[in-house]
């Protein structure tokens, strides 16, 4: 009986035909021609070599030469974004362009957090300082901003709207005392974010903190308008 492949299937662990992983990977991947970026088909293939398919698939992605967010959102995989979610990735997109981040040309697998994700990182320096994430799932989007002392913003927090002010407060993102990969033995922890609001003292895991759920055109002055205040921007020029 022949083994399924399935994205979590590894390379070159079982007997399974070149001509069927290629099959494969011309079914998961619109236009799949590694000839065209990684070389001919089979030394591809011992590339991958003990990785799984899903790996492979996202190391392929990356291969392909960049392209706008327009383009890149118009691939079939893209179909399950809806309409209005699309239109405010592009539009997001755009406003933090003009702050100097932008998102690589590529949209990848999106690890534990959803299907794919979008990345916005620091243009023109080597260090690349994430300002921005969008998690794309199967029942919409999220937005994540990365953020840090968080108390020399609290006025600027306690004046913002509520969907904004709301993620800063307890409740989602709280640190539970885990004791996980950041714990360390004075009892600190490296993802441990604590500032005060409000007159009570708030801490934070940096793994889930500060998403913004179902985002959408009319809040994205907002977004844009925190990012500005934590990172002390100013929008570049239209050119």
């Amino acid at each position: 009986m022949a083994i399924k492949l399935t994205e979590n299937t590894v390379i070159g662990e079982a007997a399974i035909s070149t001509e069927r992983y290629r099959a494969y990977f011309r079914k998961a991947i619109e236009g799949f021609s590694p000839e065209v970026h990684c070389g001919e088909f089979q030394y591809w293939l011992n590339q991958n070599n003990g990785k799984t398919l899903k790996m492979a698939i996202e190391s392929y992605r990356l291969s392909e030469p960049s392209k706008s967010i327009e383009e890149r959102l118009s691939e079939e995989r893209f179909n399950i974004i809806a309409e209005p979610d699309k239109a405010f990735i592009l539009a997001f997109n755009r406003e933090i362009s003009k702050l100097g981040y932008d998102y690589g040309g590529h949209i990848g697998w999106g690890a534990c957090w959803g299907r794919f994700m979008v990345i916005y990182s620091k243009t023109g320096v080597k260090s690349k300082q994430v300002a921005a994430r969008i998690f794309i799932r199967e029942d919409g989007i999220v937005l994540r901003l990365f953020f840090n002392n968080a108390d020399k913003h609290t006025d600027y927090i306690e004046k913002a709207p509520e969907y904004i002010k709301s993620v800063f407060l307890p409740g989602k993102g709280d640190c539970n005392r885990c004791k996980g990969i950041g714990h360390r033995e004075n009892g600190n922890c490296g993802f441990r974010k604590t500032y005060e609001l409000g007159g009570s003292l708030i801490e934070k895991c940096a793994g889930v903190v500060f998403e913004f759920y179902q985002p959408d055109t009319v809040k994205l002055p907002d977004y844009i308008g925190l990012l500005r205040e934590f990172y002390g921007m100013k929008a570049k020029a239209a050119i």
